[in-house]
């Protein structure tokens, strides 16, 4: 015996199809614009990274064991630990940790963020 195809099966295939291909869409993501200001200052560009993704409770904040990154001692302690290598700067430990995919520091910061902590190690890291 010969099956009938339906005009509401027909009809059903058809809404099927189209919610498919509609569902379907790529999001473009437009990749950050890194910008860097021309002169880098301790105080005004790089504590205000640390405060916002470093110097929080349970990190890096005021009287942390491994590593004090709060405005007062931070200068102090990246030195002092030397996280900092001004002559080979993209192979500072601080920006090793910024830029490591893998580990417990993965996305605390931005490339722009990044950018500007490795540029002002290249320009010598000071405290301004």
């Amino acid at each position: 015996m010969k099956k009938k195809f339906l005009p509401g099966s027909l009809i059903a295939l058809l809404i099927i199809s189209i919610s498919t291909f509609t569902s379907c869409e790529y999001e473009f993501i437009e990749p950050e614009t890194v910008v860097i200001p021309e002169v880098i200052s301790f105080r005004d560009d790089i504590i205000p990274i640390f405060n916002s993704s470093c110097n929080i409770s349970g990190c890096h904040a005021a009287g942390f064991a491994i590593l004090d990154l709060s405005p007062a001692k931070a200068y102090e302690e990246l030195f002092r630990k030397e996280l900092i290598d001004i002559d080979v700067p993209d192979q500072s430990d601080l920006y090793l940790k910024l830029t490591d995919t893998r580990g417990t520091h993965k996305d605390k910061s931005t490339l722009s963020e990044q950018a500007i902590i490795l540029e002002w190690i290249a320009k010598g890291a000071q405290n301004n």
